[in-house]
């Protein structure tokens, strides 16, 4: 609607602005022309503000924002792990990877971390993912309409850097409450997705 707007006004400025010429060169009042180009110009700039590519709140339907979300609130994982210092030890590492994790996914729920196993457990809390999982639980084929290998993609990055900041072995569980994990990632792979 406000790209039509927008092209409907950029063609009233053209005709209005050879209306104020023609008025100037016949010796006419150019009052009301000048009035109706400075009406069209801010309904066109208004009009080009509430533009896709310049406005932040564009519509779509629930589903394709549900995704989106999901996927962006993963992007966030995907960040490599600053650890302290060759004299820090591994369990003070450890405890800073689970300090930025959790940090960093704090929208999407709860981290914590089991040493024994060297396990980083996501327990997602977020409502929306929440629903997009279980609504891939009961329809599994929606996964890539869902943007879901691109969900997982992302946590593969994250396990990537858990690799790298703290070695191998070292395992990302995503679990709704005390179900079974929806995934598990270990040194950089998959190892549990259970909409594959």
């Amino acid at each position: 609607m406000f790209l039509g707007i927008t092209i409907l006004g950029v063609i009233f400025i053209i005709i209005t602005a050879f209306s104020v010429v023609n008025a100037s060169r016949r010796g006419e009042s150019k009052r009301s022309s000048i009035i109706v180009l400075v009406i069209t110009v801010l309904v066109t700039v208004g009009a080009i503000t509430q533009l896709p590519f310049w406005s932040a709140s564009s519509t779509h339907d629930k589903a394709t924002q549900t995704s989106k979300q999901s996927s962006s609130l993963s992007s966030q994982s995907g960040q490599a792990f600053a650890t302290s210092d060759k004299t820090a030890t591994r369990a003070d590492n450890e405890k800073q990877v689970k300090t930025q994790l959790a940090k960093s996914l704090v929208k999407l729920g709860t981290v914590t971390f089991d040493h024994a196993s060297k396990t980083y457990t996501l327990t997602i809390t977020n409502k929306s993912l929440k629903k997009t999982i279980k609504g891939l639980k009961a329809d599994p084929s929606q996964a890539k309409a869902a943007k879901w290998p691109k969900f997982v993609d992302n946590f593969t990055k994250t396990s990537q850097s858990l690799k790298k900041a703290l070695g191998p072995g070292y395992r990302l569980v995503m679990r709704v409450g005390d179900q079974s994990p929806v995934l598990v990632f270990k040194d950089g792979y998959v190892t549990k997705n259970i909409f594959e």
